[in-house]
């Protein structure tokens, strides 16, 4: 019994550690301002955040070798679960305009993209961080990242923002097209009865 106490507080140490200094940290913060404090693979990113649209979730990653506007966007689609090639190719979007990627540096950026967009990726130091807004972030409107400190790498160094083509469904229209559906239902379940009786 004891071996078996003590190897479940070892496997519960072990499974605490590799938690706490993950290869990747998710916030979701639902607000268009704040500050973030992150610990990623034994090193921290403090930054802040302020635009005009609600940023639902952040990730920030340990850096990947390949920064790619499409390596990007891979890794965008299989952090948040997308589908693959939701995300627009770099031939595409740059059709659309001139300003949906570059390169940055110091502790501060207003970033102003020419198309709209709701994925913004940012490398931070020795970070990728990617921000998902609740809403398409309009064009020509700033999103600031400041008093960015890091122990991994250095300032900032580069952003890509990418439109997924998806919207969520807005609830009226969703409840427009249940309620006759649960109606069709009750009258079914009725009709059932009826014939029993």
């Amino acid at each position: 019994m004891k071996k078996l106490i003590t190897a479940s507080t070892i496997s519960l140490i072990v499974l605490t550690m590799s938690m706490a200094n993950a290869a990747s940290v998710s916030f979701s913060p639902n607000t268009s301002s704040g500050d973030i404090s992150a610990t990623v693979d034994f090193g921290t990113l403090d930054f802040h955040y302020s635009g005009s649209n609600i940023v639902s979730t952040i990730y920030v990653l340990d850096q990947f070798p390949n920064n790619s506007y499409n390596n990007v966007g891979d890794v965008i689609e299989s952090t948040f679960g997308l589908p693959a090639d939701t995300l627009s190719s770099e031939a595409t979007v740059a059709l659309g305009g001139s300003t949906y990627k570059g390169d940055i540096d110091g502790s501060s950026v207003t970033i102003l993209s020419d198309i709209a967009y709701d994925y913004l990726a940012i490398h931070l130091g020795g970070y990728e961080t990617f921000f998902h807004f609740a809403t398409l972030y309009p064009k020509d409107t700033p999103f600031t990242i400041s008093d960015v400190s890091a122990t991994k790498g250095g300032g900032l160094s580069n952003y890509r923002v990418y439109d997924s083509g998806l919207s969520e469904v807005p609830v009226p229209a969703a409840l427009l097209l249940f309620a006759p559906a649960l109606l069709g239902f009750m009258g079914l379940r009725r009709k059932a009865t009826n014939l029993v009786s």
